[in-house]
């Protein structure tokens, strides 16, 4: 598992209300060559510093055969909720 930080986006600006509820959520990220792929996120509801609209987590893909070489540091992906973009994730 890779640890991340994910800035969600507003539902003004077309994403969701408020972060999912729960430690568990399973998006999908689009990557630059247009491929999409689908994650485990398990958040880090401990962090105190964390605000509503961001979260600390640690994300691995759901298959074997994924692109795991991309979840390097300072990696940003977008969050989709089918065509629905929620979030922006960067890998630490």
């Amino acid at each position: 598992m890779k640890k991340a930080i994910i800035y969600w986006i507003s539902e003004e600006e077309g994403g969701r209300k408020r972060p999912p509820i729960g430690t568990e959520y399973y998006p999908t990220i689009q990557m630059e060559n247009g491929d999409t792929w689908s994650l485990a996120i398990r958040f880090d509801r401990t962090n105190v510093e964390q605000n509503e609209m961001k979260d600390n987590c640690e994300v691995v893909f759901l298959f074997d055969n994924a692109p795991y070489h991309l979840l390097k540091s300072g990696a940003e992906f977008i969050i989709y909720e089918g065509p629905h973009k929620v979030g922006v994730m960067v890998i630490r």
